[in-house]
């Protein structure tokens, strides 16, 4: 039997690299079976995908050694136009494969572009959006879809060119639980049902172990250890990689009442008029307060979380900062008052060198350039970025680049701290040094607004959970309180609903 992928003693460097992003890597796959890649962020994950579609080294500079061959190709030796009829890549960032201005647009790209009758487009259309979730997206705007609704169209992207070879960098990382179930569902399908070989990148072994037939261990560019699930999961049980599930923490600080920093009131939104994102929304944010906001991808979240800092005006409604109507509220000093995480990282990265990015909020403020180097190292220090100081922010991984944008925030010491899906791109690793920041801040008065959809996560460290779902807040109660409502939990897609009755309890 041919292989689906076999490499051969295969090393790459990047041309602005002193070190080498892989070195001797040899792996091979048949047809029909599904690989997981896993490592620590930096480890050569997402590099070691590139090279199996042809982005190394026909689009990314550098020193390529080895051989690569892919559904019979060698991947050297065609173009990535040749090669995507055989070899689909679902990258990490959805937006970046995303080209249309709707949705329909934007999955009829690949096709036409290999002269699929258009007559046959729209069926395919509609077929890959049901495999995904978004039936009855075809006239959706692009723009207007949440980061993991975007995530669902990069997948159907691919998967509306039937490719034999589907390799996924964490294609879930921006999903709800439910939705990660049923991506990883219709992918088993794929690979079991039409023999279609995936190669994946994930970080949580929840939804993928079952489904998985070769595991490829990743450490600084090289495979540390590889085999089947069973052998590489033997003797870990502590390993961060097959997590079990997280316990409640109890004592957290601030339990005590305190006045509320920020006030919402009225408020309601909508892109377009028939169909409302928020509908007549209030929350109350006390000072000492750690909250989770949760819901489905697209229930309106982060619609909401971008209001708080005056992102999207208020209008219906009101927020108010400590008393004070954030439009009358000068831009600058409410987003210093209120800061504001992206879910992606890169829409809010610009500078050359990730100290520049980070000290550059201080910039507007009286402050000598002594005082803004000493706050950069000290933020350096903080979020373990020293290393990377001198680099530019988009030569680094996602998981740093979104630690960098969160250095950039913390900086500027805000009453309000709003993170939109914090971690994606960050290895159980870094999301616990993620959490460990935000549980300093807090401790220190920082009012937190975490949207994630970890279930378990937010019921370790939040001390409320408040609950959105098409726009309404369904649920806002006390931690200890709002797991014990599964029926709400499952409905809005936080745990899936066949397993309700055993996800999210209080221990």
């Amino acid at each position: 039997m041919d292989k689906a992928i076999e490499l051969t003693h295969v090393s790459f460097r990047y041309k602005a690299s002193q070190t080498p992003a892989l070195e001797d890597i040899s792996f091979s796959l048949n047809p029909g079976k599904c690989a997981l890649i896993r490592g620590p962020s930096g480890s050569g994950k997402t590099t070691l995908c590139r090279c199996l579609n042809g982005l190394i080294p026909q689009a990314l500079e550098g020193e390529l050694s080895g051989d690569i061959l892919v559904a019979g190709k060698d991947v050297t030796r065609f173009r990535v136009q040749t090669l995507a009829r055989d070899i689909g890549f679902v990258m990490q960032d959805p937006e970046v494969q995303i080209v249309g201005r709707t949705v329909f647009e934007d999955l009829a790209f690949g096709p036409r572009n290999f002269l699929v009758p258009a007559k046959e487009i729209a069926p395919k259309i509609s077929k890959a959006l049901a495999r995904v979730g978004l039936e009855g997206y075809e006239n959706r705007s692009c723009a207007a879809l949440s980061g993991g609704e975007k995530q669902r169209l990069a997948i159907a992207g691919i998967l509306i060119m039937e490719p034999s070879v589907l390799i996924l960098d964490e294609p879930a990382s921006e999903l709800d639980p439910a939705g990660r179930a049923e991506i990883y569902h219709h992918l088993n399908t794929l690979c079991r049902s039409r023999g279609t070989t995936l190669v994946i990148v994930e970080q949580n072994m929840t939804d993928i172990r079952s489904m998985v037939d070769w595991v490829l261990v990743m450490e600084k560019g090289r495979i540390k250890e590889q085999g089947r699930p069973e052998k590489i999961a033997a003797g870990r049980e502590k390993d961060p990689f097959f997590p079990a599930p997280l316990q409640k923490v109890d004592g957290r600080a601030g339990a005590g009442a305190s006045p509320p920093v920020l006030e919402i009131k009225d408020l309601n939104f909508a892109y377009d008029p028939q169909k409302p994102i928020l509908k007549d929304v209030h929350l109350t944010l006390p000072q000492n307060e750690f909250l989770a906001l949760m819901g489905h991808n697209g229930a309106g979240k982060t619609s909401l979380a971008k209001h708080l800092n005056g992102l999207i005006p208020c209008d219906p409604g009101v927020i108010f900062f400590q008393g004070r109507d954030i439009t009358t509220m000068e831009s600058r000093d409410l987003a210093r008052s209120v800061g504001f995480v992206f879910q992606n990282p890169d829409h809010q990265i610009f500078e050359t060198t990730v100290e520049k990015e980070i000290g550059f909020g201080l910039s507007g403020r009286k402050l000598s350039g002594q005082d803004i180097a000493r706050q950069v190292d000290e933020t350096l220090d903080l979020t373990g970025l020293g290393p990377v100081r001198s680099l530019h922010p988009f030569t680094l991984g996602k998981g740093t680049r979104q630690m960098i944008a969160m250095a950039s925030i913390l900086i500027l010491r805000p009453r309000v701290l709003v993170m939109d899906e914090p971690f994606t791109g960050l290895d159980p690793g870094g999301s616990a040094q993620v959490m460990d920041l935000i549980t300093k801040l807090h401790s220190r008065g920082t009012a937190i607004v975490l949207i994630t959809h970890d279930l378990n996560l937010a019921a370790r460290y939040a001390r409320r959970l408040t609950v959105v779902d098409r726009g309404e807040i369904v649920l806002d109660e006390p931690m200890e309180f709002a797991l014990e409502n599964q029926d709400i939990l499952a409905h809005a897609g936080l745990v899936p609903k066949d397993n309700s009755h055993d996800r999210g309890r209080k221990s």
